[in-house]
């Protein structure tokens, strides 16, 4: 499996993970300018905005997966939240930023919640 279908494969069990612990996914993959935002779902019952970063590892790759969450990726996510939350008048609601590392080929799930 190649690095393609490695985070392809983590962004799958980390949105079933996510619907089946109460969240609404809003989006995938979104976009703004040359950032990406993995997922985007709501928690129910407190209306947040989650912005998710998911990073995937198999048995040959070194480190923790939040390792790979640096400064410029994090200030990358903000910045694409913002557009999010602009263009879906979000701007008022509470949002977080959660790390989800799965590790493969467990797919054992690690979500850290307002990870940054």
């Amino acid at each position: 499996m190649n690095t393609a279908d490695t985070g392809r494969t983590g962004e799958r069990i980390a949105v079933r993970y996510l619907k089946r612990n109460g969240y609404r996914i809003l989006a995938r993959n979104f976009r703004a300018h040359r950032h990406e935002i993995d997922v985007i779902a709501c928690e129910r019952g407190t209306g947040t905005t989650v912005f998710a970063e998911v990073k995937t590892r198999s048995p040959n790759s070194y480190g923790r997966p939040m390792e790979a969450v640096g400064a410029d990726k994090r200030r990358f996510l903000r910045l694409a939240a913002e557009s999010w939350l602009l263009r879906h008048g979000g701007v008022e609601q509470p949002a977080r930023f959660d790390v989800i590392e799965v590790m493969l080929p467990e797919k054992t799930v690690n979500h850290l919640i307002n990870a940054f």
